[in-house]
């Protein structure tokens, strides 16, 4: 259990207020209590009450943008979820939660909603970014001038985050693998399905899948690797086009969004092959319980929403920054008996 103010002040045999002094800066204190006072705080792991740091500063808006990718993405309508939950707690203590979604992966957009969250105010940001040398220079002006960042589901380099929230996707490539080698023949023809090259985690996911294919299951093949841009329509269209022009291919992973379309694709031609998706969106949940896929992975994206946001609030009310460079959730396996 936390320890309290009051508890403190017993310990060092002082008032409440004297210990709110030292630890605020609120008055004067004596130096070598004041000295004291703060050793103590530390060793017992004590942090400040966030009630009474907001009643503080009970005048002050603190504003958390987020942005997200993309509009579309059934993925996103879970992290979104852990967005609206954890502003839900937050609205007693003076802190608005803003979020904005980009369509299709669209590097200009996504540096317009940057521009316009600045332009609102806010004093941090929660962001899925494309992978591009444009956002990382933007995102590291921000952070230059003080504005707390977060990479939320997707990261890319060369950027001073506060933390990364998401998957680790380099490894959940490598689980798709295994699966795969598990559940297909030795000699598989896979046609690879990802959102975009443009964003890194798409791509670490891809390697991570090479990877495990190259050291444990040599004799399977990469027939292709499909960008839908997480978008339903173009999945459709680009899987159908390669299948219908493909009869070799043993098995689908969807490593992104858009695989509602892709899935539809395959049914349409009604081609024999398995499919690996994931995310459990309700479309993918529906197609596992039906045995249309064999498996679904899954990366927790109402936690991801979720955590993001309060690592930002702590940042902002009580100044406390995150444990952890790198917060990776859990990549879970769900097979049809798993519902």
């Amino acid at each position: 259990m936390a320890i309290t103010m009051q508890e403190l002040a017993e310990m060092a045999g002082v008032s409440r207020s004297t210990v709110d002094r030292a630890l605020n800066g609120r008055g004067r204190v004596n130096p070598k209590t004041k000295n004291r006072i703060c050793q103590l705080a530390e060793s017992m792991g004590y942090e400040p009450d966030l009630a009474a740091k907001t009643l503080a500063s009970k005048s002050k808006v603190f504003k958390i943008g987020c942005i997200l990718n993309s509009t579309g993405n059934l993925f996103f309508e879970d992290v979104e979820k852990g967005i609206h939950a954890a502003a839900s707690e937050l609205n007693a203590f003076n802190v608005k939660v803003i979020t904005k979604a980009v369509e299709q992966l669209n590097i200009p957009c996504q540096l317009q909603m940057i521009d316009s969250l600045v332009s609102e105010g806010v004093q941090a940001i929660a962001i899925t970014p494309l992978n591009d040398p444009e956002i990382a220079r933007r995102l590291n002006e921000l952070i230059a001038d003080g504005i707390a960042v977060v990479a939320l589901t997707a990261d890319i380099a060369d950027v001073n985050y506060l933390s990364y929230v998401g998957c680790n996707h380099t490894k959940s490539g490598k689980i798709t693998a295994n699966i795969a080698g598990l559940i297909s023949a030795p000699d598989a023809n896979v046609l690879f399905v990802l959102g975009s090259k443009g964003l890194l985690g798409h791509n670490q996911r891809l390697s991570g899948f090479k990877t495990v294919l190259s050291e444990n299951y040599s004799h399977m093949k990469i027939l292709d690797v499909i960008e839908s841009q997480d978008d339903e329509f173009i999945s459709y269209n680009k899987v159908h086009n390669f299948l219908s022009e493909h009869p070799d291919v043993d098995l689908v992973v969807f490593a992104a969004g858009g695989s509602t379309g892709g899935i539809r694709a395959v049914q349409d031609l009604h081609y024999p092959c398995k499919i690996i998706s994931f995310d459990l969106t309700r479309h993918n949940k529906q197609y596992l319980e039906q045995g249309v896929i064999s498996c679904v992975l899954c990366q927790e994206p109402y936690t991801q929403g979720y955590q993001a946001v309060k690592i930002l609030s702590n940042y902002l009310l009580l100044g406390k920054e995150p444990e952890k460079k790198r917060y990776y959730t859990k990549t879970e396996i769900l097979v049809r008996n798993s519902l």
